[in-house]
């Protein structure tokens, strides 16, 4: 877990732009009660957040004095230099479940795509989930070696989700994981030259001598 420091920031609204100057980045942290607080952090922390913090990188953050842990929810860009311009973040309540977006990893080797048979197509990138953060993982391991033929799938309702997880919508559990297509075919098509174009066969002129000699 990594440590970040969210001081407390009295500049808001318009006037946050500002802070950029001071290589300083405005943030805010809110929590399941809707309180909310407003934040600042280095460009340095900002940096690094957009670098390498993940939908299931929890922080120990110093907020208000005191120790909490938070997720990064939300980064937000300038849309012409793309440098960070603020960050949200969610505060945990670690006797209580919440929804996390947990990424997939594929692992293994399909027989389908090693023998050419198939395209594999990995349709879902990551699942919601709802658990507490003594039962957060960094990502789900989907084994596609069991893989072997065009149209095979794996669903959300074909794998176990860890210890202590739940679908927070149901409706999501037929939902495609990975899929293996047909690889499409390339028809070879043979056009007839036509007559003055490149690779075609002049005429040949009659000429007298060419005459006498038929």
């Amino acid at each position: 877990m990594e440590k970040i420091v969210l001081n407390k920031r009295e500049v808001t609204g318009k006037r946050a732009g500002k802070l950029a100057a001071q290589a300083i980045v405005p943030a805010v942290v809110y929590n399941e009660k809707t309180e909310s607080f407003n934040v600042q952090i280095t460009l340095k922390e900002a940096n690094w957040l957009d670098a390498h913090a993940t939908s299931t990188t929890i922080l120990d953050a110093e907020l208000n004095g005191k120790m909490v842990k938070t997720v990064v929810k939300d980064i937000d860009h300038n849309p012409r230099t793309g440098a960070v311009r603020h960050v949200a973040f969610f505060q945990i309540d670690e006797n209580k479940e919440m929804i996390f977006s947990i990424p997939f990893t594929l692992v293994g080797v399909s027989p389908a795509v090693k023998n050419n048979l198939g395209i594999l197509v990995k349709t879902l990138q990551s699942v919601d989930v709802k658990c507490k953060l003594a039962d957060l993982v960094k990502d789900i391991e989907i084994d596609i070696s069991g893989l072997e033929h065009p149209g095979q799938t794996i669903s959300i309702s074909d794998i176990s989700l860890p210890k202590g997880m739940s679908l927070p919508n149901e409706e999501h559990a037929n939902s495609a994981i990975v899929t293996i297509t047909q690889l499409q075919k390339i028809e070879e098509v043979t056009t007839t030259p036509v007559e003055g174009e490149e690779g075609a066969e002049a005429p040949v002129a009659e000429t007298e001598e060419t005459a006498k000699t038929e």
